[in-house]
Formats: structure tokens, sequence, C-alpha cells
């Protein structure tokens, strides 16, 4: 069993419900039912923060919550998925002001990084995500602070040192909250990782928090895997897909053989995806190969949405 250790505030960023309307939907409706402390305090997991992602943007797409409040989660995931549309609505839109939070939380984790302050840099993602939910967090800061920082390496405006800081850092950011996931009954499994000779790992890191974000259950390898064993790894744990990020394009030709193989090993058994600035070069031949190719974490997304509703059986 789950235990409860996440405080309202934490969950309100998470899921961004006030922490009002979230302890109205408890005592109105037990749309969750948090753990209590010995000073009566609520105390969340992660599966009742994910219920609560699932009610708001069921609640948001014209459902009333005393009808859905008492529903499965598995049945929720159906629900936000189907959404009365062919394809449900995943972008993540965002107001002029949290924008500008956003790009505040940018500037401010650069400023650490070029000052090369480790704990600066910390505290700065640490603070982001109490200002927003995981996968905003993700996509609008640690995503472009990222590409940030590697246009100014590339450009000499920072040096190696600097990049390798800001990317220990994040990486171990990142895994931390990987290693916040917990396993949700019904979830559907995918294995990610990195192929042979891909040693940048983060984007793969990423990429699994987007799918647990899309409903999906990720088990991260890590990086720089032979096709063999992504697709072994798949096989043995009954996943339904695999995900691949490819960043570094220094020996494209090998890249491509090795996502291929990792095709041919899984066809008929589960779905391949693959994404990140290196693979574009070759994303025609990525199609051409049945290989699902996603240019960017909202893509990626909206096609592993694609993917549990025709692995249960429902027209996409």
């Amino acid at each position: 069993m789950e235990t409860g250790r996440f405080e309202i505030q934490y969950v309100s960023r998470r899921t961004g419900l006030n922490p009002h309307r979230i302890r109205a939907w408890e005592r109105r409706y037990q749309a969750v039912l948090p753990h209590r402390t010995a000073t009566h305090r609520r105390r969340y997991t992660e599966t009742d923060i994910q219920r609560l992602q699932m009610l708001r943007q069921a609640v948001e797409s014209g459902h009333r919550i005393s009808g859905i409040a008492g529903m499965p989660l598995e049945d929720l995931r159906t629900l936000v998925s189907r959404n009365g549309m062919r394809h449900p609505p995943v972008s993540l839109p965002v107001s002029n002001k949290e924008a500008a939070r956003e790009r505040d939380f940018i500037a401010s984790g650069f400023r650490a990084i070029e000052a090369l302050d480790a704990s600066a840099l910390q505290s700065v993602l640490t603070q982001a995500l109490m200002h927003f939910p995981r996968r905003r967090l993700v996509e609008g800061i640690i995503v472009p602070l990222n590409a940030k920082v590697g246009r100014a390496w590339v450009d000499g405006n920072l040096r190696i040192a600097h990049e390798h800081m800001a990317s220990a850092v994040i990486r171990s950011f990142l895994g931390e909250l990987l290693g916040d996931l917990a396993p949700v009954t019904g979830a559907v499994g995918i294995v990610v990782g990195t192929l042979s000779g891909q040693r940048h790992e983060m984007g793969a890191m990423t990429v699994s928090l987007a799918a647990a974000d899309a409903g999906w259950w990720p088990l991260y390898l890590g990086a720089d895997l032979p096709a063999e064993e992504i697709a072994a790894a798949v096989q043995k744990t009954g996943a339904r897909a695999a995900a691949i990020s490819i960043i570094d394009a220094s020996d494209s030709e090998k890249t491509v053989s090795e996502v291929f193989k990792l095709g041919q090993l899984l066809r008929g058994q589960a779905a391949v995806f693959a994404g990140g600035h290196a693979s574009t070069s070759f994303c025609a031949a990525l199609r051409e190969r049945a290989i699902y190719w996603c240019d960017n974490l909202e893509a990626f997304h909206t096609a592993l949405l694609d993917e549990a509703m025709r692995d249960r059986g429902v027209s996409v």
C-alpha cells in the first residue's frame, strides 16, 4: 500500500487545483481519501495526485464532479483520453503571468549555472516544483533551460564545466522525480532508454516522466543500451511500448540501424517511439518502418494517449 507523504500545497502545485477545491472534493464526493497524520494533517499518495489530475481534466471537459468522483482511476483515464474527441487536448495552456514566472525560473537557473553554483540551481528547481505541476516544470522550465545551456556552450559563452555541472544537477533532480513515481493499478508499461552510442540520458528521463503523466508506467533503463536489451526488457515485463531518445548525431548510420533493429525485434509485440533533436534528419525513415517519431514531449504525450486507446480497442 502506498504511503501518503505529500502535503496539500504540493498536491495543489502538481494538479493545478487550489487546496480549497481539493478539500471540497474530498469532503463532498470522497474523490480522494488522504491519510491523516497524528496532528490530522492530510498526506496524499502519488495515486491520489493522479486521480485529482484526471478529475480536473474531466471536469474541464464538461463532466460534473458529482458524477465521476467515484470512478476507478483506469476509467477516468479512458474518459479523459476520449473526451468526446478523436484527439484529446493535451497542451498545457499557460497564462501570461505563469509564462513570465517560467522565464524567471529559467533566468535564475541560468545565472546559477553561470556562477557554477550547484546548490543554487538545485534550489531553483525545487522552488519551481512548488509552483508548477510536474509536467509544466519539465516542459516549461527544465527542457528550455537545458536547451539554453546547450546553445550557450556551442556559442562559447559557457565552458564545458558549466554544461557538466548543469547536467549533473538536472539529471539528479529528474532522477528524484522518477523515484517519486508509484505504480498505479492498470497502468500500461513502457520501457524507456537510449540506444548504443547515445550517452545523453536527460531526454530519456523527461520522456519517462511524460509517459507517467500520460497514465503509463515507465521502466527507465538509462543510457547506451543495445536494441536487444531494450527489446528483452519489453518482453520480460510485458510492456506495451518502448521509447528511445536520440540526442547524439555523430554516428547517425549506427543509430538508424539500432532503431530499425529495435522496431524489428518488437514488431507485433509493442509500439516503438523515437524522439530527440538528432532524430529529425531521419524521421521519415522511422515512420516508414512503423516507428512513431515525436518531435517534442507534447507530441509524445498525445501519441501515448492514442496508443493506450488503440490498446483498448478504441478508434483514434
